[in-house]
């Protein structure tokens, strides 16, 4: 009875939603071509996915990853630690490390478990950890596992990190002091300013700084190399994490790093390395056999943001609200959290699949639907989109326009014009 106690309040909300119609999450695709989909019947065009590159659906990939299978079985029967260690798993270290820039890498079976596993090992309850304070979860939650001082620094402010540093080190002389940051940020599709971040180092020599390079791994630096490579920064990040279930169309991630003694000291004692099932083989051959295609046609990243681009010209032309994103993550901003479920509703009905992103992923009263794309959207499916989102977004009035002229008249710009015009009470959704 306690636990049901403590679920009412949640299952209140979901039952709130779900009696609207308006639940977008845990749909069960049935059918997927990669760009497009088949959810409940309907054929949709997929604006929400993380593969970046399209390349879960290559050929050449599924065939490397469905021989593994008869090569090596379903599953690797234990951890890296004991008996699940392959030759395989070897080899896809030394490919990511030189492709990021870095000596070696230590893979991990999610990349949850690396953020989880990484920094719960290499921090230390004497350490102060300074992040962005729109840092994934993951970050967070390895953090919190070390019962080190943490403190964030005010998003892609470089001298308010700067300043945070220092005080640190004047508060806590004896500890170390951990920089960490995403390259590309998952929700606001935003770049770090990692070029000036890492330049602190010339300040303050002795930070470690760590990026998680989740989003950018696959999107940016030359041929799609990651985010330090793309600012020339490799040498001052101490650590790069990254993940495979984006670009790298598979799942797992990895912690590369310069420095041979952490690195061993990362796989023996990162604990969610050694007590997890390693990464299968099949997934493993997935991972290495994109890291082949993208050496051979880097060409694959121009093409995903030149799809990028246009999308974004769209988006701005139409005069929805995006933020400063500069990647394939491109949000638009809706406000309340139940208008954007209901204009994810929306598009599901008119042939997108797009979800919405509420507190806490994102702020308060900033909700978005997160869109994102694909190298490989062919023109008609963008054309598509676009003309969906124009007749949607002035219906729904989220446009920049629409948004300022209801405050000049004082509506509430953040509730469908039905709502606003029965006064329809409904449950707020911020905790689900």
């Amino acid at each position: 009875m306690r636990l049901s106690k403590r679920c009412e309040h949640f299952n209140a909300l979901h039952a709130e939603i779900a009696s609207q119609g308006i639940n977008p999450y845990f749909r069960p695709t049935s059918k997927t071509w990669g760009s497009e989909v088949e959810v409940a019947g309907k054929r949709l065009v997929m604006i929400g996915s993380n593969d970046y590159l399209g390349l879960s659906h290559d050929p050449r990939v599924m065939d490397a990853s469905a021989k593994a299978v008869y090569a090596w079985g379903t599953g690797p029967g234990g951890s890296r630690f004991l008996s699940g260690n392959l030759v395989l798993h070897q080899l896809l270290e030394e490919r990511l490390a030189a492709f990021v820039g870095k000596k070696g890498a230590v893979v991990h079976v999610t990349g949850f478990s690396t953020n989880l596993g990484a920094l719960g090992c290499l921090i230390t309850p004497a350490d102060t950890v300074l992040c962005d304070r729109e840092g994934h979860a993951s970050i967070f939650e390895g953090i919190k596992s070390t019962r080190a001082r943490i403190s964030t620094f005010a998003h892609n402010d470089v001298q308010n990190a700067a300043k945070k540093i220092a005080e640190a080190k004047r508060a806590r002389p004896d500890g170390d002091v951990f920089l960490i940051t995403e390259g590309v940020f998952s929700m606001s599709g935003d770049v770090a300013a990692f070029g000036e971040l890492a330049a602190l180092k010339d300040e303050f020599p002795d930070i470690i700084i760590y990026l998680d390079d989740a989003h950018g791994l696959g999107v940016l630096g030359p041929g799609g190399r990651g985010t330090a490579l793309h600012f020339d920064a490799a040498a001052r990040t101490d650590f790069i994490m990254g993940t495979f279930s984006k670009a790298m169309a598979s799942i797992g991630g990895f912690i590369a790093a310069d420095d041979e003694d952490v690195l061993r000291y990362l796989r023996y004692q990162s604990r969610t390395q050694i007590f997890s099932a390693a990464l299968p083989a099949a997934n493993t051959t997935a991972v290495l056999t994109c890291l082949d295609i993208l050496e051979k046609e880097p060409e694959r990243v121009t093409r995903l943001h030149q799809v990028t681009n246009r999308m974004r010209e769209g988006y701005q032309a139409i005069g929805l609200r995006t933020g400063q994103s500069a990647s394939p993550i491109i949000p638009i901003i809706i406000g309340s959290d139940e208008k954007a479920f209901q204009f994810s509703q929306a598009l599901f009905e008119n042939g997108v699949f797009a979800l919405p992103a509420i507190y806490p992923a994102v702020p308060r009263g900033q909700a978005l639907i997160r869109t994102a794309y694909m190298s490989t959207h062919e023109d008609r499916q963008m054309d598509f989109v676009l003309e969906v989102l124009d007749r949607l977004a002035r219906q729904f009035r989220i446009r920049a326009q629409d948004v300022e002229e209801d405050e000049i008249r004082g509506a509430q710009p953040n509730m469908t014009p039905d709502a606003t015009a029965d006064g329809a009470g409904r449950a707020k959704l911020s905790y689900l």
